[in-house]
């Protein structure tokens, strides 16, 4: 034998040997790898095609894979294991089906449902739960079919043979399932429009079988094709290898959330939020068996849901999970679907000088974690005049304005109540005694300045420690709160912060009194870009027109207001 096609069927029975055990059989065996490959007679000789010929009991699936192509895949140097239905089931199965529907189409399908990659024997395929993935990506349950144990573990020189009493014709999976809905009810269903608006059709090389050669040699294959569409990533009900539940809403289920969802997913554009909107939904519908939490994390209330009917049909059990068809289904909006964000401070983008920067660890710290910014604090006790100092190693500290902590969070447009988590648990910056005032424990003060969706972002421009700019509120005000060292209340609780006036250098100066003063609004859902910055500001024991300050900072975060019951 050629030396070449040797070699070509040694890495060929590798390949296969390694892809089928990787993610093919589950059973319960003491050595795997004997019982998936092991037959205990010896090989006939001839390729899997010559022992379905040369069965009498098989003419009917052999005149089928001579119609399909596959006599010729058969041939071929893989190795396969064929699972051919008896002439009499074949027959009946044929017989079952409505006039028309034993089309070239349903053939291929039903050919391909029935031999898989590798060589795996009766010993194997017939343990309790056992799986086998066909040559169509579909994972058969062996349990649905009995085989005949006479005219099975038929061994060849390219896989192995076994023949069974049940033709079984492969499901779709819930991706093809919906596209043959929308065909069926193209404009009916917004979910399903909009699901597929951006797919596109591509070869599924993997599942794509070659058939032989046309007479340019080009190889020829039985195309498979796969469905290429962005919500897969996140909701891959394409994938033969997991199950999910997608839910299909009537079309005024679908709209009445979509109206609930549109006030807190606003865009610069209504056409932009309706798109935005109806994307978000459409990930919201996608479960796990047994579960209403969707992929997406949001909460789903089925209480007053019913079922109605699509194509006939209830509820379609896909290969790879379930569709179901429902109306009356809700979302609730607070804390589910615009839930409280939180901004770990370690996480910061950027920051002014990284060498001044510190990410320290702390058992009481939100993540274990919280940031400190090396540089000076000033405050003088108003009675007495003492003036005192605050430092952490003074051989490296900040003493411009404006240092800055960089942070990006995607929120949603709603008012917002924003937090500071902040403590300072240095021993140094507490000094409180019979003699000494309350100015000499530190009050770190902290200013939270934004850029919202769509505007230009905050920038310090290079050279200057004047502003910070771009901030949605100008450079005349931004949020601005305090938290006293020492003091356990910070430690548990998060500062509120407000709106304040800035002077020069956007130092605080005064409180913004205005009704809307903790309103936090972001206008429109997306990137909001984030400064925390130092200032000796907003606190009666701070110097006037001081530019620098201490930085300690665990976490930002933001609650929505949103109604009970929304």
């Amino acid at each position: 034998m050629d030396k070449r096609k040797v070699m070509k069927r040694k890495f060929n029975k590798i390949r296969w040997a390694l892809a089928v055990v990787a993610v093919t059989l589950v059973a319960a065996c003491n050595n795997q790898w004997d019982n998936h490959v092991a037959v205990d007679m010896s090989t006939l000789e001839g390729n899997v095609l010559d022992a379905v010929k040369a069965n009498g009991e098989l003419s009917g699936f052999y005149a089928l894979l001579q119609e399909t192509g596959y006599d010729k895949v058969l041939q071929g140097a893989y190795e396969y294991t064929v699972l051919a239905p008896a002439d009499e089931v074949l027959a009946d199965y044929v017989k079952s089906l409505a006039e028309g529907e034993w089309t070239e189409d349903a053939k291929l399908a039903m050919v391909r449902n029935h031999i898989a990659f590798g060589t795996f024997n009766l010993t194997a395929i017939s343990q309790p739960d056992s799986r086998l993935k066909m040559i169509n990506g579909k994972n058969r349950q062996m349990g649905e079919v009995v085989f005949e144990p006479e005219h099975s573990d038929v061994l060849c020189n390219n896989g192995v043979l076994h023949v069974v009493d049940k033709v079984v014709e492969p499901l779709m999976n819930i991706d093809e399932y919906l596209q043959r809905l929308r065909e069926l009810y193209p404009e009916e269903y917004e979910q399903l429009d909009s699901l597929y608006a951006k797919t596109t059709r591509t070869m599924d090389t993997d599942r794509s079988v070659q058939k032989g050669v046309n007479e340019k040699g080009q190889p020829v294959y039985d195309t498979v094709w796969t469905t290429r569409n962005y919500f897969f990533e996140e909701m891959p009900v394409n994938n033969e290898d997991s199950t999910y539940t997608f839910v299909l809403l009537r079309q005024a289920n679908f709209r009445s959330i979509k109206e609930k969802y549109a006030k807190y997913m606003n865009q610069s554009t209504e056409e932009l939020t309706d798109s935005l909107v109806t994307d978000e939904l459409i990930r919201d519908l996608v479960f796990k068996p047994g579960t209403t939490t969707a992929l997406s994390g949001v909460e789903v209330d089925f209480s007053n849901a019913v079922p109605f009917e699509v194509a006939g049909v209830r509820e379609y059990k896909a290969s790879n999970g379930t569709i179901r068809f429902l109306n009356g289904v809700d979302i609730r909006i607070k804390e589910n679907k615009v839930k409280t964000v939180v901004v770990e401070a370690e996480d910061y983008l950027g920051t002014y000088a990284a060498s001044k920067t510190y990410t320290r660890l702390r058992t009481w710290a939100s993540g274990g974690k919280d940031v400190m910014v090396s540089s000076r604090s000033y405050q003088t006790d108003p009675v007495t005049g003492t003036e005192y100092s605050f430092t952490f190693n003074t051989s490296n500290m900040n003493t411009d304005a404006n240092f800055y902590l960089q942070y990006a969070v995607k929120l949603n447009s709603v008012i917002y109540d924003v937090y500071l988590g902040s403590y300072d648990d240095m021993e140094s910056h507490i000094r409180r005694n019979d003699v000494a005032g309350g100015a000499s424990t530190l009050a770190v003060c902290q200013k939270l300045l934004a850029s919202m969706p769509g505007e230009p972002v905050l920038r310090r421009p290079s050279g200057s420690t004047s502003s910070i700019e771009n901030n949605y509120w100008g450079k005349t005000c931004g949020f601005v709160g305090y938290s006293i060292a020492g003091d356990e209340t910070y430690k548990n609780t998060p500062v509120h912060l407000r709106k304040y006036n800035l002077g020069s250098y956007m130092i605080p100066t005064t409180p913004v009194e205005e009704a809307d003063a903790y309103d936090f609004e972001v206008p429109r859902m997306g990137q909001v870009q984030l400064m925390v910055c130092n200032t000796a500001g907003c606190h009666e024991y701070s110097k006037p027109d001081q530019r620098g300050g201490m930085m300690f900072l665990d976490y930002i975060k933001f609650v929505p207001r949103i109604a009970d019951g929304e």
